[in-house]
């Protein structure tokens, strides 16, 4: 068991070495050769944990996905209303530097995808995923009776996943023109299109 502990505790810190040279060079400076001297040690020695920079990759790319989840699920779990749903969009924008940070390298990751089909895989798995995620937050809506009857849940969520995906983009490509505050308005300038106006949904209570 220590041995375990130990070998995944090494692969943790090699991965925390991976985001360190992108955080200095960007993601042209990755190799096996710039993230081995970053962790202190050979590529040898690094090849034996990860036997290739594909496979450095793949695990970065999955912790990139399971760091964002984490903050994401607990926010949708704890939803439920509109103001909870908008909280839990918004965590998936690029607003402040961390979550900046976060988009840039998966969106860097999933352009990588394009010509790899394992990373491909973890790309569309995480599309996939978000997508489902929004799904339910619409339906946190229509439950909190906040969403207008007549639309069509899927068609909404749809829409919203394409907002948010593009808002991403726009942020984290140009982000001297599309501020957070620009981000956090447009989404809740869709959330104003589906919803019944605030003062009424207040009337209806909450009602599940």
């Amino acid at each position: 068991m220590p041995r375990r502990a130990d070998h995944d505790a090494r692969r943790a810190a090699i991965v925390e070495a991976l985001w360190r040279v992108i955080r200095r060079s960007g993601l042209h400076g990755v190799s096996v050769r710039s993230v081995a001297a970053e962790a202190g040690m050979s590529p040898t020695a690094l090849r034996y944990y990860f036997p290739s920079q594909l496979a450095l990759l793949e695990q970065a790319m999955t912790d990139n996905v399971d760091s964002g989840r984490r903050r994401v699920v607990p926010l949708l779990v704890a939803a439920t209303d509109r103001a909870g749903v908008e909280r839990m969009l918004q965590e998936l924008l690029p607003t402040d530097g961390r979550r900046r940070f976060d988009q840039e390298v998966y969106l860097a990751f999933a352009t990588w995808a394009l010509a790899d089909p394992e990373l491909a895989k973890i790309s569309e798995a995480t599309g996939e995923g978000v997508l489902r995620l929004i799904a339910r937050a619409v339906e946190v809506l229509a439950a909190s009776g906040e969403l207008l009857p007549e639309l069509d849940r899927t068609a909404v969520a749809n829409c919203l996943d394409a907002l948010v995906q593009g808002l991403t983009f726009q942020g984290c490509a140009r982000p001297g023109t599309t501020s957070p505050e620009q981000m956090r308005a447009t989404l809740s300038a869709y959330l104003d299109l589906v919803c019944v106006p605030r003062a009424d949904a207040r009337g209806l209570g909450g009602v599940r």
